[in-house]
């Protein structure tokens, strides 16, 4: 009788739990991405590979079944991935969609990386500021006075324009996917485009004319604190001024067509996070909608979605149709 053959570990069934001793929270969304399959739960997402994608030819047996990274500490209950990638996830589908949806989707990706980073600088911003003032005392016995400071303002400031010019980058690119006319264009060429195929009057038409002057500011002041433009960004640190306040760091941009007075870099840096993803979430809505496919004959939209929904899929946005007395029916 013949030798049944071993069978290979990897053959075997089996599970693997995550090992992050700092979540322990719920698993909410589970699919493949690329090579990897991405695992979101309420506080992370993380990627998990398996053993024959890391050893194809299966030389050493020993290797763990499942490999697992944690990627970013913001998941299901995070407005940033809730906003951007899964909102993305839920749009970018081939059954409605004719672009590379799985090139789209990578960009969201990219996208929700930089997001990530630009919330853990503002974050860590605020720390040290907070830090500098505790460790300085207000006043001396002598004449003088010391004043806190945050140090480096100017490279930190750059460090976060260079990750919200590369979030719009990556929103770009995703235009460029539905609109391939855009391959050279910057937002002022993609607005005046979106005014003169919809209308000025359009809802997306209008998005882009309130839109466009911030995404603009993005970009210059990227320029202006990469080139060293002194006179375009200027940064401060904490300062004296001649009434006896101390400011705190601060930031103005005078730049070509972009001006943003001067304001604390802690709120400049909150502002840009809060629009650039307000941004990211629309112009993405706007255009899936404008380029909808028929679904099985029947044609679709995208709607907000009902608090019970919101809440379930954890996006603010879907593809269904509205019945006859109006109320929307999402399609999973």
């Amino acid at each position: 009788m013949p030798t049944k053959p071993d069978q290979h570990p990897r053959d075997l069934g089996g599970g693997f739990q995550i090992h992050n001793p700092d979540d322990g929270t719920p698993i909410r969304e589970m699919f493949t991405f690329g090579e990897r399959l991405l695992i979101i739960s309420d506080k992370c997402i993380y990627a998990i590979r398996v053993a024959d994608q890391i050893d194809p030819k299966r030389t050493n047996a020993a290797l763990p079944h499942n490999i697992q990274q944690k990627l970013f500490d913001h998941g299901a209950k995070s407005e940033l991935v809730c906003r951007s990638f899964l909102q993305a996830w839920r749009l970018f589908r081939k059954e409605f969609q004719k672009i590379d949806n799985e090139a789209a989707l990578a960009e969201s990706f990219a996208a929700l990386g930089e997001l990530v980073a630009m919330r853990n600088s503002a974050d860590e911003f605020k720390v040290v500021q907070q830090s500098a003032i505790e460790k300085v005392a207000s006043a001396g016995r002598d004449s003088s006075i010391a004043i806190p400071a945050v140090g480096n303002v100017r490279t930190r400031c750059k460090t976060f324009a260079q990750r919200a010019d590369h979030c719009a980058a990556a929103l770009m690119s995703i235009v460029r996917m539905f609109y391939p006319e855009m391959k050279k264009g910057n937002w002022d060429t993609f607005c005046d485009l979106v005014k003169s195929k919809y209308g000025k009057d359009d809802n997306f038409s209008k998005l882009m004319e309130e839109l466009t002057p911030f995404l603009r500011t993005v970009r210059n002041t990227r320029d202006c604190l990469d080139h060293h433009n002194v006179s375009g960004v200027v940064t401060h640190d904490f300062e004296l001024h001649a009434d006896g306040q101390i400011g705190v760091p601060s930031i103005e941009v005078n730049f070509r067509d972009s001006v943003v007075d001067r304001c604390a870099i802690v709120d400049f840096m909150d502002g840009t996070i809060s629009v650039i993803l307000d941004a990211f979430e629309m112009v993405i809505v706007h255009m899936c909608a404008k380029n909808i496919q028929t679904f099985a004959g029947m044609p679709m939209t995208i709607a907000p979605l009902s608090d019970d929904y919101r809440k379930a899929w954890r996006v603010r946005f879907a593809y269904g149709m509205f019945y006859a007395d109006g109320q929307f029916a999402p399609c999973g």
